[in-house]
């Protein structure tokens, strides 16, 4: 493969950067159908919006790291920005436990994101 551009990498040069992103497809490919039906269950279509972007992303041997990076942010701040009272609501009319799914997809999701820096 003969590449014409670059690759996004750190300040420093290295490809920790790429390394993240690549990891947080890994997870989308792993964990994106529980998101996306999370995301769509709380009704956040900025997050949705970001998860999509993400899933296009997928597949690409040098992903766009600012890319992948704002839209794990943006999903992180959704679920951030949840409280308890809302998500306990929405698990008694839904009859599934929002609160615990928006916390380890969150959790997953900063996680994720430290391995940016």
């Amino acid at each position: 493969m003969h590449i014409t551009s670059a690759p996004v990498t750190d300040s420093d040069g290295t490809t920790k950067a790429i390394e993240a992103a690549l990891d947080a497809l890994d997870f989308l490919r792993r964990h994106g159908a529980g998101l996306c039906d999370l995301l769509g269950l709380l009704a956040e279509e900025t997050a949705f919006d970001a998860l999509c972007d993400l899933h296009g992303q997928s597949g690409s041997d040098l992903p766009d790291v600012r890319r992948i990076r704002r839209s794990l942010r943006s999903i992180r701040a959704a679920l951030v920005a949840r409280s308890t009272h809302a998500n306990d609501a929405l698990s008694v009319r839904k009859g599934y436990c929002v609160d615990a799914s928006v916390r380890w997809y969150g959790a997953r999701i900063s996680d994720l994101l430290v391995a940016f820096r």
